[in-house]
């Protein structure tokens, strides 16, 4: 092997360990801290995001989704009952400990007013490549911001607009 080739090895693996921390660091982040919903108005729109995920990035029922809000991981009620309502979900922190979850959202509550609207903001990320060693960054799926309305006291998505 010539020392170039030598050398394109190294950096390449570095490269992964690179990216593999900054993706610990993010999970790492969110570990710390417990976000809790403060009613089933945040639940229920944080549902409808998640949903809208799945649909918009045609995940399967399979697909292992890991999810963080405000840098935060959900506590284990809010992961139960997402699963409950048919969501394969974990928390952020959970792909830090098993390489599982091929996609990964992190969303932020722009705000919300219980009895009327909400928006919130959702990136989305495939880290599936990373998992496998293939690549060493998450590749964007998608960036933007959702509304809602409350239409006889149930949540309907308004619309999506992506970032630009």
């Amino acid at each position: 092997m010539s020392a170039m080739h030598t050398f394109g090895k190294s950096l390449g693996g570095l490269a992964i360990a690179v990216a593999l921390l900054d993706c610990l660091a993010m999970s790492a982040n969110s570990t710390g801290k417990t976000y809790s919903p403060k009613n089933a108005d945040e639940v229920g729109v944080i549902s409808l995001v998640l949903a809208s995920e799945a649909k918009a990035n045609n995940w399967t029922k399979r697909d292992l989704i890991c999810f963080s809000i405000d840098d935060k991981d959900p506590d284990e009620k809010l992961v139960k009952t997402l699963r409950e309502h048919g969501l394969n979900v974990c928390k952020a922190s959970d792909w830090q400990r098993h390489f599982s979850c091929g996609f990964h959202v992190d969303m932020r509550f722009i705000s919300i007013d219980p009895s009327q609207t909400a928006r919130l903001h959702a990136t989305t990320a495939d880290v599936r490549e990373i998992n496998s060693g293939d690549a060493h960054v998450a590749v964007r799926l998608r960036d933007g911001e959702y509304s809602f309305r409350k239409i006889e006291g149930k949540w309907t998505l308004g619309e999506y607009v992506p970032s630009k």
